[in-house]
């Protein structure tokens, strides 16, 4: 079986979740055993894999869901659009991992200081702190920082340094205590998880001021369709639900009295586009080794850790060579990873 099947590409009425249009496409067909095999191989743990894919089709409803392009806003999405929930997270990814430095990270530094030194500032998703470190105490006290974080390993680390941390949804935070209180929110990589958007940014209106800010990073479509285009590993929900464009970005703010007043894609050379953790050569490994029967899916069975390491570094290494022809194209500036947007609340 293939890992996408392809559907119809006729219009259809369901709205879009992010601008509300009503033309839009159906892509492609996903399974819920190809959306299984890409986070737990079937080969590596059979039972967990089965558990992921019955929950899964429990969140779609159903064995499948569809991806669909807006055409006004140039969305694309799941639909059911359908966020993963703590038990997805906790079957399909079992040991968690926080990068120490994200790009967008020096952009929202850059503009705290904008809002005083008594700003206030939610950060939703903080992982391990990897961006609270950088602001208390340096540019704020722990005292004006909070924060929401779901893993326990994570909230410890940031209750470590003194900053509050919830394991909340921001869409439940009691607007008794919190309206008007917020200066600054801060998403990294957070947006393309969630579903109800009405709700959220209806709730991030009620929690700040005006004037305040909100940072929303979120991967860049275009390097995603790139990868798919050329073997790479497949954006895959109910992890991410939606591809997020600026026209999109735009048009869920300005439903919500935010104005989008900055947006960026990463610059990444070329050569970390192809070889970087999350380069087109490992991501070609990582979309071959969920084909049954496959080398790197072979590999991946090898108990020997260093033997296992030593095959992945080799064949990454074929991938790496294989895919020079198109390190001209991995040149352009519109293929960062990642794209950066502030709003500013009215």
């Amino acid at each position: 079986m293939t890992l996408f099947n392809l559907v119809s590409s006729g219009l259809s009425s369901a709205a879009c979740p992010a601008c509300l249009g009503t033309e839009t496409t159906a892509l492609r067909e996903v399974r819920s055993d190809a959306a299984a095999q890409h986070f737990v191989l079937r080969e590596i743990d059979e039972s967990r894999h089965n558990a992921l894919r019955s929950h899964i089709e429990r969140l779609w409803g159903g064995p499948s869901c569809n991806l669909r392009s807006c055409a006004a806003c140039g969305f694309v999405y799941c639909d059911p659009y359908v966020a993963g929930d703590a038990r997805f997270y906790e079957l399909a990814y079992p040991r968690g991992g926080y990068p120490s430095w994200r790009w967008e990270f020096g952009l929202a530094l850059r503009a705290i200081p904008e809002h005083g030194s008594d700003a206030w500032l939610l950060e939703i998703g903080a992982g391990d702190g990897a961006f609270i470190k950088h602001v208390v105490p340096a540019v704020l006290p722990s005292a004006n920082v909070m924060c929401l974080e779901y893993s326990v390993v994570g909230r410890a680390a940031v209750s470590a340094r003194g900053v509050r941390c919830l394991a909340s949804d921001v869409r439940d935070l009691a607007t008794d205590e919190y309206a008007g209180v917020f200066d600054l929110v801060c998403m990294f990589q957070v947006l393309e998880h969630m579903d109800r958007l009405d709700v959220l940014f209806d709730h991030l209106s009620v929690i700040t001021r005006p004037g305040a800010s909100l940072f929303i990073s979120v991967p860049n479509p275009e390097r995603i369709a790139f990868n798919e285009r050329h073997g790479g590993l497949v954006d895959m929900p109910p992890n991410h639900i939606g591809r997020w464009t600026r026209k999109s970005l735009e048009a869920v703010a300005r439903r919500h009295r935010w104005t989008l007043v900055m947006h960026a894609v990463e610059p990444q050379r070329a050569a970390s586009k192809l070889i970087g953790r999350d380069g087109l050569a490992v991501y070609r490994y990582l979309r071959g080794r969920q084909r049954s029967g496959s080398l790197p899916n072979r590999i991946e069975r090898v108990r020997s850790i260093l033997l296992r390491r030593l095959f992945q570094a080799a064949l990454i290494g074929a991938h790496t060579i294989a895919a020079l022809p198109l390190v001209g194209a991995l040149r352009a500036p519109s293929l960062g990873a990642t794209q950066c947007a502030q709003l500013r609340r009215s």
